[in-house]
């Protein structure tokens, strides 16, 4: 019985030292302040719930997942066209997108943070860019846009007088 007694002690007191070890969270104006640092100011953080994984004195690892935006209008070169450059719209100005990361953090409330987000992914595309002439100049096509293609300009294809030949014919190994 005194074993028991002894164990349920120890085990007590190492579960409560385990309590001690959680960190406190930075304040969500630092993880705005930190991460528009961290990626230069063209992704915001808008909303942010951490899950503490793990803590050691100052220094803490912790889960996060939330919304991001960008503030700006985000395009990705895919070629050119003659004249024309071929853009993808990847990030609306202002719309939140999910997504989830890894941070650490260091420091306390009283010293202040230093912030770290790494394994950043996203439920938009993890490129972009801002093109300050967009809306200017005629150069750029957005092939993701609803100006792109629209119907009553793309021509009807008559297959009737299109030739067309089955691919048994053309490749004598398919049958």
């Amino acid at each position: 019985m005194k074993k028991q007694w002894i164990v349920g002690t120890a085990l007590f007191v190492l579960m409560s030292g385990y309590g001690w070890a959680d960190g406190e969270p930075p304040t969500e104006n630092v993880l705005k302040d930190q991460f528009k640092k961290q990626y230069h100011g063209i992704l915001k953080l808008d909303a942010i719930n951490l899950k503490n994984l793990d803590a050691k004195g100052n220094q803490a690892t912790w889960s996060a997942e939330g919304d991001v935006s960008s503030n700006d209008d985000l395009y990705t070169w895919i070629g050119q066209l003659a004249d024309y450059q071929l853009l993808e719209q990847t990030w609306v100005k202002d719309k939140p997108v999910k997504f989830s990361a890894m941070l650490t953090s260091k420091g306390t409330p009283a010293s202040g943070w230093t912030v770290n987000f790494y394994s950043f992914q996203a439920a938009a595309s993890d490129s972009g860019r801002f093109v300050d002439d967009i809306k200017t100049n005629n150069k750029y096509l957005i092939v993701n846009s609803e100006e792109f293609t629209r119907p009553e300009t793309v021509p009807a294809v008559n297959l009737k007088t299109t030739s067309h030949v089955p691919l048994s014919a053309s490749n004598p190994h398919i049958r």
